[in-house]
């Protein structure tokens, strides 16, 4: 299926919505499904190397197998331009709404803290210096409860949506996706074009994937961002330096004294129509 020829056919077609309907029914139907799976941070313990410290080998082992779950974004067989939406829409689900993937680096940064522990402590023991577990035992519990907040405060910014929910969304957004699409000379004609890409390999096909997944990835990003509650914001009144809260930043009194000021101004403008 050449995608710029479909985009292009919709437009001018007397049966848009059949067009639309097929291509979302390929599109979800597609071979390349959403995969999560396990992956570990470990690494061997040798007892030896802990200088046969009963401590130190109960204390790395508690830690030397670390599980986080990661999402498959790519693939390296060669697919169709409608998987290619699908996978992308696969990781947009994944990096907005997914709970289980998708954190900030520094959270799987410190997973990683039990194995640079246990290296750091080789090295000491190595090394002649003294080494206490207490120390290490906390530098560690420290460390995987900072990364636990890290992803409790990453699962709170995603978007409660669970996979159908987020069907329906993009489909809304495909339609529109499909009526807002500019054809290649069209686009050429009123911006201009530089192509970045060697000729043999380029086709119409890779600008309406780009322009598609840029879509969607901008439509969501906006949907999760209008989800979130507005912060309540808080200032100094200019009279009484009272706080109050506000919606316009060019506010400058609580209601209070912004009566006050509305009265006074009331009492102004009849007195110079009087005058008048």
């Amino acid at each position: 299926m050449f995608l710029s020829e479909l985009l292009e056919d919709y437009k001018e077609s007397d049966e848009q919505r059949a067009i639309l309907q097929a291509f979302v029914d390929r599109v979800w139907k597609s071979k390349c499904s959403s995969k999560k799976y396990e992956r570990y941070y470990s690494f061997q313990i040798c007892s030896a190397s802990l200088d046969n410290r009963e401590d130190l080998i109960q204390l790395f082992t508690s830690y030397n197998r670390i599980s986080y779950t990661v999402f498959k974004s790519y693939y390296t067989q060669k697919i169709e331009p409608v998987d290619q939406i699908r996978i992308h829409l696969n990781n947009v689900y994944a990096f907005l709404c997914d709970p289980e993937v998708y954190y900030p680096k520094e959270y799987y940064s410190l997973l990683l803290t039990p194995k640079r522990e246990y290296f750091k402590t080789v090295s000491q023991i190595k090394n002649g210096e003294k080494v206490e577990a207490p120390p290490i035992q906390a530098a560690i519990a420290q460390a995987l409860e900072q990364a636990m907040n890290i992803r409790k405060q990453s699962i709170e910014n995603k978007a409660n949506l669970s996979w159908s929910e987020y069907k329906k969304i993009i489909n809304s957004y495909i339609e529109r996706i499909f009526s807002n699409y500019i054809p290649v000379e069209d686009y050429e004609k009123k911006h201009g074009w530089e192509l970045r890409a060697p000729v043999d390999w380029w086709s119409e096909d890779h600008y309406a994937i780009k322009y598609m997944c840029t879509c969607i990835t901008g439509y969501m990003r906006n949907y999760v961002r209008d989800r979130k509650p507005k912060a309540v914001k808080e200032k100094l009144c200019s009279l009484c330096k009272e706080s109050f809260f506000y919606k316009s930043s060019k506010r400058l009194y609580c209601d209070s004294c912004k009566k006050q000021k509305q009265l006074l101004w009331q009492k102004n403008s009849m007195k110079k129509s009087r005058k008048k």
